[in-house]
């Protein structure tokens, strides 16, 4: 008789990651098993919106995470350096607080996302296994190194030199686009996993303009830049969909009145699009790849090389530093050049026939089945 598992999740500290594990914490529960899903405070309504059962590791709130983004080093080593750390400051703040968790539901299995800090030191401590599951195609260990110099004490403590590596390692990236010296790792189907709402007809069918939407992602705390780039592009003749939370989409909505401004369920809305404009987000860029869209990374967030593998592909084309008659440029030869769509329908092809969240149950099963 298979055992019934408790499985705890823990993404990572915005909703992004929320969303990537959403299908197999999903799959996990429809099997049968007990899921909970852990996250900051900030994230906890995000937990909720896709129905799974949200645990408080931390009291990191949005106004924390705001300031943090503000603050955030212009260098790109820098950057992932502070990422890495507040991560990592975060895993240790979180230990105590799952620990007592653990005391009143005690997980068999615990998943953790792509800064895995959280997960293995829970695991090391419960003595059950461990599982690395990554948000989408960017190598997380380029964080690790602003992560260390926080572990290194409890580690330390715990008699460990390094983190306890995974008893597996899930990776969602696209066989084609996967770096030479990737690590060795199952591959799972990534699908969208966002919050839905009432689907209105224009954003499930596709009117005589090509569509273009635009996105700076879910933690978005100002407008402006989506409000330029909206009026910009509208000059193209294309149908304009700005993509942003609603505390930024109301004041969006009068200053933009010839755009469709708000919060759209990306994975509706993807399939009619011709092409994608954002900040080089995981999530947005995992969904156009499985829409087969064409898309347009913009001034991105933080540069990495998984970006540029896109753009080599020919799936996508890069603005790093230019203004909107540059961004421009690049989205009408997108809209122009067959080839990109082309491109992006391969790499959703190839995602298609990756084995599905559903059936990597199973190996969870054994893990927990072997260490008991």
């Amino acid at each position: 008789m298979r055992q019934r598992m408790k499985v705890l999740f823990i993404p990572g500290n915005s909703p992004y990651p929320i969303f990537s594990h959403t299908p197999l914490a999903t799959a996990v529960r429809n099997a049968g098993h007990q899921v909970f899903m852990g996250g900051i405070d900030w994230v906890l309504p995000n937990i909720a919106s896709v129905g799974l059962p949200a645990v408080k590791i931390s009291p990191v709130s949005m106004e924390e995470v705001s300031a943090f983004m503000g603050a955030m080093p212009e260098d790109p080593a820098e950057q992932l350096k502070a990422v890495g750390r507040v991560y990592a400051e975060i895993a240790v703040d979180s230990l105590d607080r799952l620990l007592d968790l653990a005391d009143h539901w005690r997980p068999d299995l615990v998943v953790g996302g792509g800064m895995f800090y959280t997960a293995p030191l829970l695991a090391d401590h419960l003595n059950i296994p461990s599982v690395r599951l990554e948000w989408d195609r960017i190598d997380s260990r380029a964080y690790d190194p602003g992560a260390e110099p926080v572990l290194a004490p409890v580690l330390a403590e715990l008699g460990l030199r390094k983190l306890p590596d995974p008893d597996l390692w899930l990776d969602v990236c696209p066989p084609s686009l996967r770096p030479d010296d990737a690590v060795p790792a199952k591959l799972m189907r990534w699908v969208p996993g966002n919050p839905q709402k009432p689907l209105e007809p224009w954003m499930y069918t596709k009117g005589d303009r090509p569509r273009v939407y635009i996105t700076a992602g879910t933690r978005l705390f100002s407008g402006e830049g989506l409000r330029d780039m909206a009026r910009s592009v509208g000059k193209l003749g294309a149908e304009v969909v700005v993509g942003a939370p609603e505390v930024v989409a109301a004041e969006l909505r009068d200053e933009v009145p010839e755009a469709r401004v708000g919060w759209v369920p990306l994975d509706v809305l993807a399939p009619t699009c011709d092409v994608i404009i954002h900040h080089g987000g995981g999530g947005t860029d995992m969904t156009a790849l499985h829409a087969g869209v064409p898309q347009l990374i913009a001034h991105p967030e933080y540069p990495t090389t998984a970006t540029r593998r896109i753009v080599e592909y020919g799936a996508a084309t890069l603005v790093e530093s230019g203004g909107y008659e540059e961004i421009n440029a690049a989205c009408e030869l997108l809209l122009k050049e067959p080839s990109y769509r082309e491109r992006a329908r391969e790499v959703s092809r190839e995602m298609a026939q990756l084995p599905p969240a559903h059936e990597i149950v199973s190996d969870l099963e054994r893990l927990v089945a072997d260490r008991t």
